[in-house]
């Protein structure tokens, strides 16, 4: 298999991991309240996501860029979903 198909299927799934926040977005944005979503989740989701993310560019540097966009994406919704939180946060 060649490198542009695999890293393609690394893309494709960093991409959907990395959109996974968005969903919940969409529903807090829609029912104007983040009561159904854990601080702490997203505490530990943030945090696991830089940590992931500073350990694969110290060991492999930007070889594994597909990975980046996954966290990317990832930290940037849940950066979204702690502002959302704070906009509603008197909303139940």
């Amino acid at each position: 298999m060649s490198d542009t198909v695999i890293y393609l299927i690394g893309l494709s799934g960093n991409l959907l991991f990395g959109f996974k926040s968005l969903f919940q977005v969409i529903d807090c944005y829609r029912r104007k309240s983040c009561s159904g979503v854990s601080k702490l989740m997203l505490v530990t989701d943030l945090g696991g996501n830089i940590a992931c993310a500073a350990f694969i560019h110290l060991t492999t540097g930007f070889r594994l860029w597909p990975q980046f966009v996954n966290y990317g994406f990832a930290t940037f919704f849940l950066i979204v979903l702690f502002i959302m939180m704070f906009i509603y946060r008197g909303n139940k």
